[in-house]
């Protein structure tokens, strides 16, 4: 197709329709607002200024509370949704109505809330829990965790490794003093939990007489009383702890009615701040309110009945070259290209100057894809996935554009897969094989016919789908030449094009002949052509000569972009191979019902790989190889003001 004419636009209105005209040009749908131009705020004329946008900044912190409440909701009560379910309806005049937004507000505060509560809480929990861990080990001591002792006396809470013997300890304690005593409170895999009782003159010789075998002492903080005393505190409020978190989460719990409000409320809250994006980028005096953007030609017209309700002038204009870097691009595209949106989005879309990719990419990319993988079995789950999608899920933007480029490569596949005869592998032929006693030759003529491929077996016709597949590739590049020399034409470069492009095909050409008839001399005219005008552009003569011999270099480039496309064989050969060894796995172990486990796990496995390869791959040829011979990139998306959900599809 092509890439939608733009024009500029500037308009203002009176203040007080402002907000007005503004949720008119969101329903219309066709109008980018952009940012003043940059100046500064002494050079604005007319006493123009720049408006605050706080009221956006303010309605986007009330947005994000109410996708915390509606995520919260979907964690403490969650639904359960059919996976292939549709979002719910709503009515426009739902969406715009603001009145319920502070009961939303409220509500959604009110959750986040409640669980910022059961976070402390948790937390609290948390505190208590790893007390009464520490504590486990002294339970059955009598003494208070925080007596250290009498005047002339310690008390030392002390912990040994669980490897030293009490016994030895006891000797090398009694060894260093007599004046002491160690009692053993418990003991884990870990630990020795003891105390140690000494007189205060002694405690130096205590300790160092102990210290060799592990000697720790420990200190509990600022608990108080026994250890049994603050496991049962702990315990009680631990009870209490789960059950305010339980009485917290039961409240968040009784408020999933209002989940469907919320949705509806952040979804108004959206439209609401694109609108108060919208307004910030005006210019306004005190009565009067100016706006630039773009809009599509081909909705001038609309934009001229909406903007003639109210009080405001307005102008377009076509966007001079040098301002072409600014100007957002909108590519028009049908069914078929449709889908190729993805591709080009990924990479980057074109310069409003330049080429919509989509029509010249999306024959081959289809086509690329159907030979990668190439199975009429992985063809048909593509179709069945991506019609289901579409069909019952209704899913919008890129989402969309996925699954219909999942099912357009879907026929394609299909279609390949029937030319090579892939079907899940060699599926049909292994479980007849395996299982019914009936060998390849035995099958019926069609069905073998089937089995081998109408047009031709990977496996059996290695090279032709090697020299098919640079042929294609061949083929690819210099249509992407043709495009070049075209859009170089309309540039009014046509001596150029016939330079750059029009002296390699003459070599492309002259090789042709040449290795058919021996007559080598249109090639040498043609490397004659490259050296004579490739260095044009260089300064002197010298400049120009080296220039022009070092392009006959490129067709190292050329001949490696053609090679480049030998992955399009490859990924047909090794998707094939994988398939059939699965298959093979399966028909080896005699079992109906363990040919179909490994069948269905070897296959789910390879369509997955494959899924995925064969896109990277053939996006990669169409990025580098294809795109490298005309495409100017670099254009920036129209993002016109409109009226955008994420929860609910709109109705009239």
């Amino acid at each position: 197709m092509a890439i939608v004419k733009m024009k500029k636009l500037r308009f203002m209105t009176v203040s007080s329709q402002a907000s007005d005209l503004l949720r008119e040009l969101q329903l219309l749908g066709c109008v980018e607002i952009t940012e003043p131009r940059t100046m500064e705020e002494d050079e604005l004329p007319g006493g123009l200024s720049r408006c605050a946008g706080a009221d956006a900044a303010r309605l986007r912190a009330d947005h994000a509370a109410l996708i915390s409440g509606i995520k919260l909701l979907d964690k403490y009560a969650p639904v359960k949704t059919k996976i292939l379910a549709p979002l719910p309806e709503a009515k426009l005049s739902e969406l715009l109505d603001e009145k319920n937004l502070p009961a939303g507000i409220r509500l959604a505060e009110k959750l986040i809330g409640l669980d910022d509560r059961i976070r402390r809480l948790s937390a609290q929990e948390s505190r208590e829990r790893a007390l009464v861990e520490s504590l486990q080990p002294w339970r059955d001591l009598d003494m208070p965790l925080d007596c250290s002792g009498t005047r002339t006396s310690a008390a030392i809470l002390a912990v040994f490794p669980a490897s030293a013997e009490m016994e030895k300890i006891r000797l090398a304690l009694r060894d260093a003093t007599e004046n002491a005593e160690l009692f053993l409170v418990s003991s884990d895999k870990d630990l020795h939990y003891t105390v140690l009782v000494c007189l205060r003159t002694d405690m130096e010789e205590a300790v160092a007489g102990l210290r060799p075998l592990g000697y720790s002492a420990i200190s509990l903080g600022d608990v108080a009383g026994t250890a049994r005393e603050n496991i049962a505190a702990a315990e009680t409020g631990l009870d209490e702890i789960n059950r305010e978190k339980a009485d917290c989460a039961a409240e968040i719990i009784g408020e999933a009615p209002g989940r469907a409000a919320l949705k509806l409320r952040a979804d108004t809250l959206s439209i609401m701040i694109a609108k108060a994006e919208a307004e910030a980028k005006r210019l306004c005096t005190e009565s009067v309110s100016c706006f630039e953007g773009w809009v599509p030609e081909e909705r001038e017209a609309e934009l001229a009945e909406a903007l003639g309700k109210y009080d405001c002038a307005w102008e377009t204009a076509d966007p001079d070259p040098e301002e072409y870097p600014e100007v957002p691009v909108k590519l028009k595209n049908n069914r078929f290209t449709r889908p190729l949106n993805m591709v080009t989005e990924m990479y980057s879309l074109p310069a409003y100057d330049g080429v919509d990719p989509n029509p010249l990419m999306a024959p081959f990319f289809i086509l690329f894809y159907g030979l990668m993988m190439a199975d009429m079995g992985y063809g048909i789950l593509m179709i069945i996935a991506g019609l289901l999608v579409l069909k019952k899920k209704k899913p919008k933007g890129g989402m969309r554009t996925f699954f219909e480029l999942m099912l357009v490569c879907g026929i394609a596949v299909l279609l390949s897969g029937l030319a090579t005869g892939g079907f899940f592998g060699n599926s049909i032929v292994a479980f007849s094989e395996a299982f019914l006693g009936i060998t390849a030759g035995d099958m019926p003529v069609w069905l073998q016919k089937f089995n081998d491929g109408l047009l031709f077996n990977p496996l059996d016709d290695t090279v032709f789908v090697l020299f098919g597949s640079m042929a294609l590739g061949f083929i690819q590049i210099i249509t992407g030449m043709i495009v070049g020399f075209v859009q170089s034409t309309k540039e009014g470069k046509f001596w150029d094009a016939v330079m750059d492009q029009g002296s390699w095909w003459l070599v492309f050409a002259g090789l042709a002949i040449g290795a058919v008839t021996g007559f080598w001399w249109v090639a040498i005219a043609g490397f004659a052509a490259l050296v004579c005008t490739q260095g044009r552009s260089k300064p002197t003569l010298i400049g120009k000569v080296v220039g022009g011999v070092a392009s006959l270099y490129d067709i190292t480039g050329y001949f490696g972009d053609v090679l480049s496309y030998t992955r399009i064989m490859a990924l047909m050969l090794a998707g094939t191979v994988i398939a059939q060894v699965f298959n093979t796995l399966g028909a080896m172990t005699g079992n109906i019902a363990f040919f179909f486990i490994i069948f269905l796990i070897g296959n789910m496995l390879n369509f997955g790989l494959n899924l995925l390869g064969c896109y990277v791959h053939d996006l990669r040829l169409q990025c580098l190889e294809y795109f490298g011979k005309f495409y100017k990139d670099g254009g920036r998306p129209f993002k016109p003001v409109g009226i955008n959900t994420t929860f609910y599809n709109i109705t009239e």
